[in-house]
């Protein structure tokens, strides 16, 4: 809230909403002191947020795909996507996730895990994302985590290939969160020019 700093009037896109509640997601729909400023986003199957307007009054829930927005452009005052981007797909999905989002906002508000982090947050198994993507499979498969190791479901950034997204006419400032000394995950604030 701080670093987008979002005003009673101004308009949000959350994009990648989850069904649930009583986890640690949509934690924008539970706090936020507007919640009928916010369309909550979706591409999963909508018969799993039955609950959603119970648990989110207020909020304005749609269901599409992010990497093809069906608003004009600048039609939010804000995007925000809060770990999303890992799990759009290969790259030029990923840069497309990113297009989408600054074409309809006039500001972003984006955080994607650290490819280079020794611990991917999804499966916590250290290393294994680093290397090939067999190897990757056979380890998560052991795990019974195999469905990780396709790149349409979980393909981590680095902040060189992250900031290679925003279209060049973009401001972004880059925020580390960091861990033991270490980039956990990356936040970008994008405006545009």
């Amino acid at each position: 809230m701080g670093m987008i700093a979002p005003s009673p009037e101004e308009t949000i896109l959350d994009v990648g909403v989850a069904p649930y509640a009583n986890r640690g997601t949509n934690f924008l729909e539970k706090m936020y002191l507007y919640p009928e400023r916010i369309t909550a986003l979706s591409n999963d199957d909508p018969e799993k947020y039955r609950e959603f307007g119970a648990n989110f009054p207020g909020v304005k829930l749609v269901f599409g795909d992010a990497r093809q927005l069906e608003y004009p452009d600048d039609h939010f005052d804000i995007v925000f996507s809060n770990a999303v981007l890992e799990h759009t797909g290969e790259r030029q999905d990923q840069r497309r996730f990113i297009h989408e989002l600054i074409r309809v906002g006039r500001k972003a508000f984006i955080t994607t895990p650290n490819y280079w982090f020794p611990i991917d947050f999804h499966t916590l198994i250290p290393v294994a994302h680093w290397l090939p993507p067999s190897y990757r499979r056979r380890i998560y498969r052991l795990a019974g985590m195999e469905g990780w190791a396709d790149p349409s479901r979980l393909n981590l950034v680095s902040k060189k290939e992250f900031l290679s997204f925003f279209p060049k006419d973009v401001k972004v400032t880059l925020y580390k969160q960091r861990i033991m000394g270490l980039t956990g995950s990356m936040i970008a604030l994008a405006e545009k020019r």
